[in-house]
């Protein structure tokens, strides 16, 4: 099952600032629904623990999250692969960072995740409306966090 999302929340802090908050795992963790944990590899490379839930199937993903592209402190992608005991995820994020005035960034995100096996089978009907949630919430609390210092 593929989903699409996108979006471009504005956030009240310097373009730098935004960067530094985007390239700390651990406070993007924090923004992410049912994230356990989070380990650093190497400046790029990531092993994280989350926990999804649809309607009544929970599954916990193991993922290799992988940071590439990087144009310091303008745009990255983010590719996170994963599984869980009978389903795979894939997903693709791609970051840009725009002056939007006076210590203020526009954060254009887009994304798209391919979701396969038993999550995507129980629960498709269910997925998209679950998973466009998730994925925005993550990106405006993101946005409220670092808007909020």
């Amino acid at each position: 099952m593929r989903m699409d999302f996108a979006g471009s929340p504005e956030i009240i802090a310097p373009r730098r600032t935004v960067w530094a908050r985007l390239t700390d795992p651990d406070f993007v963790a924090a923004s992410g629904p049912g994230v356990e944990s989070v380990v650093r590899i190497d400046p790029t490379h990531y092993k994280v623990i989350s926990g999804l839930g649809v309607g009544a199937l929970r599954v916990r993903f193991t993922l290799d999250v992988e940071l590439s592209d990087i144009v310091e402190g303008r745009q990255l992608t983010m590719r996170a692969r994963g599984k869980a005991p009978g389903s795979t995820v894939d997903l693709v994020s791609a970051l840009r960072l725009e002056d939007a005035g006076a210590d203020r960034t526009r954060l254009d995100w887009a994304a798209t995740s391919d979701l396969n096996g038993t999550v995507a089978n129980v629960g498709g009907r269910l997925l998209e409306g679950t998973a466009r949630r998730l994925t925005e919430g993550f990106w405006t609390d993101f946005a409220r966090r670092v808007s909020a210092g």
